[in-house]
């Protein structure tokens, strides 16, 4: 006898059982079949059988089991869909935060529908040729100024909103991603600690494996990440896996992102701004891992601290840190990304080469001098001598304003003097007002310039500033009577008209810059331009010639200054770098060839090539993820036709074990109560 009577009602109780349990995990297969990120369960069964060999059994052939056993309940999952999934969310999430950035950028520089800095230079043209044809006059050169205030504010609003885009990516960095990483690495090793003793206690935690699931997907985003499981086994025998994440960068280095006994302790991400040589931040970030050891949490691990910048491949982080860190054909070397930086340093370019220009067309040519309006002659008082009066010959500074500058001349019949300190230099002194440095020229020409000829005879006389009528007048020695003194009567030592020449200070170059930087640097910038405080305060003005021949109405240079803005020139990105002795050296980029609003629009037309050919990449890697998180939930999601097969399948095999069951009792009942009654 190969099986105890009873036998049967066993393979029936366990047979029921495992439909129940099996009608169970369908009922919470169903219940879930909304819950995000709910794998699929089923219950794992094995054939009951008895070990080793049967010492009555004759007929080995004649042996069968003992019902169903219920191993446990697993998930349903494709560990290979996992590492599909977790790799293509990684491309997806670097695309998606380039977009991101992109579409700022687009709102930027995208003028298609609006009217802003490229109408502004078309402006600006326009009224330099209303001044061309009104040249030297001061208000159509206030209607030029008041175009480029207008073409300087959109160049300061882009300028604001490209330093906005660096600041929010920066901010997303520090208080979005790098903590969300954190605390999902937090999380992670939470939830392989809680997992471990729900299993030594026999649970198998399926919910909570759902959430680790969940949360190393999410994490693959951010990170490019590889899971592998660890096999672990206890002192009972029972063995148990948990997951093993590492990053691997770009160079081939894996690092822990899990780690401890079984897989508690988690590594963690951190940012960094990085300063230039100066010490002010740059604009661009670093990003650090701690990776995780299997040294007990309260160890200092700081040293193993590691920059990963250079080495991210995939994701979120990787594709904020390219819009950070790359300026594409701009940076140098040449990086593979156009990020903020390009259009920061193509912009910053477009700028300078405007400013540079301008001024560099309005640059003051003539030496400044101090006095305006300066007289070139005088003349003599007519008069006839009648005993008393003195001949008198007079130079009105009525008209002139300012005073007189260091190192400037003025030359008196020929006689040159040169104005400065006065102590002893052979200089006139130049005094606080134009009035005391008169007083000092009339000082020096009594030593140096007495005589002048009157009425064809040279004659001696003194020579004298009045501040009340503003005259410098030479005063003659006593005359015969009768002398008539007419207005030409007094010239110069020579007996030629006396002439006043004022000569400015050669290197006294009055600066016409007509925009300077507001921090006072060197190099011109989008935030830093300005139209100059001289032009401002009319103090200066556009220059219409630069020829001192030309008559007032002489327009060459405002027609030159119209042409530069729509010749072709080349720009080009200036950088510092140092050479292999350390030195700062200047390296230039030339990055297009146009004029200024072809140029401003070459800008608006790689942002938008950018941004379509990013979006065609996210587009299609979004479409290969939707693909695989099908086929994920092909295998792992809750399919209600499924579910409804198998309650069908598992309540027929629930009726077909009770009826297994009472056919058995049936078979008893016969054989206890009615075999061997016959003959009784």
């Amino acid at each position: 006898m190969t099986r105890s009577t009873f036998a049967g009602f066993t393979t029936a109780r366990l047979a029921m059982a495992a439909s129940q349990r099996s009608l169970d995990v369908t009922g919470q297969n169903i219940a879930n079949i909304n819950t995000v990120g709910y794998t699929k369960q089923q219950v794992d069964l094995v054939s009951l059988n008895l070990q080793g060999g049967d010492l009555y059994g004759n007929d080995p052939s004649s042996k069968i089991g003992y019902g169903v056993e219920t191993k446990g309940i697993s998930q349903i999952r494709d560990p290979f869909l996992d590492i599909q999934y977790r790799n293509q969310v990684a491309k997806v999430g670097t695309a998606d935060a380039r977009q991101s950035a992109l579409n700022q950028l687009a709102d930027i520089f995208d003028e298609t529908n609006r009217e802003a800095l490229k109408k502004a230079l078309s402006d600006l043209n326009s009224n330099l040729d209303k001044l061309s044809s009104n040249a030297n006059n001061s208000e159509f050169d206030s209607i030029v100024r008041s175009s480029t205030q207008v073409l300087l504010s959109y160049i300061h609003q882009k300028a604001t909103d490209l330093k906005s885009v660096r600041e929010d990516t920066i901010s997303s960095l520090e208080k979005t991603s790098i903590p969300t990483v954190n605390g999902l690495l937090s999380d992670i090793g939470k939830l392989n600690d809680s997992i471990w003793k729900n299993q030594l206690l026999g649970n198998p935690a399926l919910e909570m494996l759902d959430q680790r699931n969940s949360k190393l997907d999410e994490l693959a985003s951010y990170l490019p990440i590889s899971v592998s499981y660890k096999e672990v086994a206890i002192s009972t025998g029972e063995k148990y896996n948990y997951p093993v994440v590492k990053f691997t960068g770009s160079d081939g280095v894996s690092y822990d992102l899990t780690g401890g006994e079984h897989g508690e302790n988690f590594a963690s991400l951190s940012i960094d701004r990085n300063k230039d040589a100066k010490g002010n931040e740059d604009g661009t970030v670093s990003i650090s891992l701690i990776p995780a050891s299997d040294f007990p949490t309260s160890d200092d691990i700081s040293l193993i601290k590691t920059d990963i910048t250079s080495y991210l491949k995939e994701g979120t982080i990787k594709g904020t840190v390219d819009m950070l860190n790359k300026s594409g054909e701009l940076d140098n070397p040449a990086t593979d990304f156009r990020g903020i930086g390009y259009y920061e340093k193509a912009f910053d370019s477009f700028v300078q080469t405007f400013a540079n220009t301008f001024n560099k067309l309005n640059e003051n040519t003539v030496p400044d001098t101090g006095v305006r309006e300066m007289p070139s002659t005088g003349s003599a008082k007519s008069v006839t001598i009648n005993g008393e009066e003195k001949a008198e010959y007079s130079i009105s500074f009525e008209k002139s304003t300012g005073n007189i500058i260091k190192f400037e001349h003025i030359s008196i019949d020929g006689q040159k003097y040169m104005f400065g300190s006065g102590n002893g230099d052979g200089t006139v002194a130049v005094g606080k007002d134009l009035e005391e440095s008169l007083n000092n020229l009339a000082k020096e020409l009594n030593e140096t310039k007495k005589s002048l000829t009157v009425n064809g005879q040279s004659m001696e006389g003194v020579w004298a500033f009045n501040a009340t009528t503003k005259k410098l007048t030479w005063t003659s020695a006593s005359l015969p009577s009768g002398t008539v003194i007419e207005s030409d009567s007094i010239k110069g030592s020579d007996n030629k008209d006396l002439k006043l020449l004022y000569e400015a200070n050669p290197s006294n170059i009055k600066d016409y810059d007509l925009f300077k930087t507001s921090d006072g640097s060197r190099t011109f910038t989008a935030g830093n331009i300005k139209i100059s405080d001289d032009w401002m305060n009319n103090n200066i003005h556009i220059i219409a010639s630069h020829d001192p021949k030309a008559g007032s109405k002489d327009n060459s240079n405002i027609l030159l200054m119209k042409k530069a803005l729509t010749d072709s020139r080349q720009f080009t990105y200036e950088y510092t770098y140092l050479d292999q002795s350390g030195k700062s050296q200047v390296g230039s980029i030339s990055y297009y060839t146009g004029s200024f609003s072809q140029c401003y629009s070459n800008m608006e037309n790689m942002q938008g090539v950018d941004s379509k050919e990013n979006s065609s990449i996210l587009n299609n890697q979004i479409t290969v993820l939707n693909q695989t998180s099908n086929n994920k939930d092909s295998v792992s999601g809750v399919s209600l036709d499924e579910e409804g097969i198998n309650l069908m399948q598992y309540q027929r095999s629930y009726t077909a074990a009770a009826r297994l069951m009472t056919t058995l009792d049936q078979a008893l009942d016969v054989l206890i109560n009615n075999t061997g009654v016959v003959g009784r």
